[in-house]
């Protein structure tokens, strides 16, 4: 399982409106801190999260395990391979590497935007 914070859970909807994508299921925001974070070539110290007090996603809900060409599982793992130069050998360690990005991504979308910031002109400056 995939655990995400109280924080971030109220977070998918500012962003998700600051994305023009209010209506979308929240993977779609998810899947996006996670590429947000995958995108910064930055090195990351992990962050300690006290409390997992969020929802809980399967990785079907956020790679879409087993959704035909839906399933971005494979190309995920690569990318956090890559990304974070390690190999990963089961589904847990993807889950808890995916875990860990989502918590990044958030943490750079959060202390880099205010409710009023264009995202685009973010995406277009930093990524």
């Amino acid at each position: 399982m995939i655990k995400t914070t109280q924080e971030i859970e109220s977070y998918i909807y500012p962003l998700a409106k600051m994305l023009n994508l209010e209506n979308e299921p929240k993977w779609v925001i998810l899947r996006f801190m996670m590429n947000i974070s995958l995108s910064l070539e930055k090195e990351f110290k992990d962050v300690e999260i006290e409390s997992y007090d969020g929802k809980e996603y399967r990785l079907e809900q956020i790679t879409g395990e087993g959704k035909g060409v839906d399933d971005y599982t494979k190309l995920f793992w690569d990318m956090i391979e890559v990304f974070d130069d390690k190999t990963i050998k089961t589904k847990k360690s993807l889950e808890e590497n995916i875990q860990r990005h989502i918590i990044r991504g958030y943490l750079i979308l959060k202390t880099s935007l205010k409710s009023d910031s264009n995202i685009f002109e973010f995406l277009g400056q930093d990524f």
